[in-house]
């Protein structure tokens, strides 16, 4: 009795298994609609415009005069008028040496001038006074030779004498110590108190008006270089600015070990913003030439790469890795990856891509 009851509950079991419903397939996603729609957007021609060639090189600024001042004297200082980074002009008093000495030394070789200014004068009068009796023999000729033989000396005597006077003013003079020329103060290297010679630096003094951009050039570009020619470089003190010099000379021969020539071109450093030292990287501006050309703002920027999307004639999108050159004037070289005359997109979005559908904005 049970063994039927047992396998009456199971056929009911089976029974209600078989005839629940099977589930419902799952429906597969649709795609975004966004991806059909057309991409707009203005259009603009590729087209031939003209292009400067540049030569890049690398170098470094140097000053145009950069000198470190000696004293050309010796004493002690008493004073210095500059510090480190002051602007002074030629003629600028840069430090001041003890002028006791100098002095006195002056007020001797200026006696010793009037002594002899004396001298001749007593000597030429009495050769003045002895002449017309040598003339009418009245006098020993050899007499009268040792009076002009006086006269000579004395007049020998008193040129030592200035000279020796100039010699001593010109020491008197050095103890104030002048810029040669205009320019900033690089360093000072004596303070008050310390004993100096000749040759003993007292400053460092370099012009910054006009500074000299050193370049080496490659043996093979050489033959390109004319003097006149404009120089461009940036420095990465100043990054996003562009400085403008002068080709101005060429050296004379190339350097053996690197094979490359020494030029240097003039740069106006109006503002005072460029530094001798720092290093450069430079472009010489060659010729003008034609090449193929969009508007910068057709391309897009991806890392290290640039994408121009060309209007195909079925007008679908046709994305391209370009190769670029200059930026002049709004619009970019094209080297490789557009031809003349095809359409580009201005200002491509992020959904602009390859094979889509293209519809002029209104």
């Amino acid at each position: 009795m049970k063994t039927t009851s047992l396998c009456t509950a199971l056929l009911a079991a089976l029974i209600l298994v078989s005839c629940k419903e099977a589930p419902a397939p799952v429906q597969p996603v649709e795609k975004s609609s966004a991806l059909a729609k057309p991409i707009q957007g203005a259009t603009a021609q590729a087209v031939e415009r003209d292009f400067p060639r540049f030569l890049r090189v690398t170098g470094q600024i140097a000053a145009q005069s950069d000198a470190v001042v000696a004293a050309d004297s010796m004493g002690k200082v008493v004073s210095t008028s500059i510090e480190r980074g002051s602007v002074v002009k030629a003629g600028d008093v840069l430090a001041q040496l003890d002028e006791r000495q100098p002095k006195l030394a002056l007020a001797e070789a200026t006696a010793a001038v009037e002594l002899a200014k004396a001298r001749l004068a007593l000597a030429k009068n009495e050769q003045e006074r002895n002449k017309p009796l040598a003339e009418k023999k009245a006098v020993a000729d050899a007499d009268y030779q040792k009076l002009l033989t006086e006269v000579a000396a004395r007049e020998a005597e008193l040129a030592a004498s200035e000279a020796r006077q100039a010699l001593a003013q010109k020491t008197l003079d050095d103890c104030v110590i002048r810029a040669l020329f205009g320019g900033v103060v690089a360093e000072r290297m004596v303070d008050s108190g310390e004993y100096v010679r000749a040759d003993s630096p007292i400053a460092r003094v370099v012009d910054l008006a006009t500074l000299r951009l050193v370049l080496n050039v490659p043996e093979t570009e050489v033959a390109a270089l004319v003097i006149g020619q404009t120089v461009e470089f940036t420095t990465s003190a100043f990054p996003d600015r562009t400085f403008i010099g002068q080709l101005k000379f060429l050296g004379a021969t190339m350097r053996e070990a690197s094979r490359d020539l020494v030029i240097e071109a003039a740069v106006e450093n109006v503002d005072g913003k460029l530094r001798p030292g720092f290093f450069c990287d430079a472009r010489i501006r060659l010729a003008m030439d034609k090449a193929i050309a969009v508007p910068a703002e057709a391309l897009r920027i991806e890392g290290a790469r640039r994408k121009a999307f060309v209007i195909a004639e079925d007008n679908t999108i046709s994305e391209r890795l370009v190769e670029v050159g200059e930026t002049r004037e709004g619009f970019t070289e094209i080297r490789r990856g557009v031809k003349v005359g095809e359409s580009v997109l201005i200002k491509p979005s992020s959904e602009a891509a390859d094979g889509l559908r293209f519809q002029p904005a209104a």
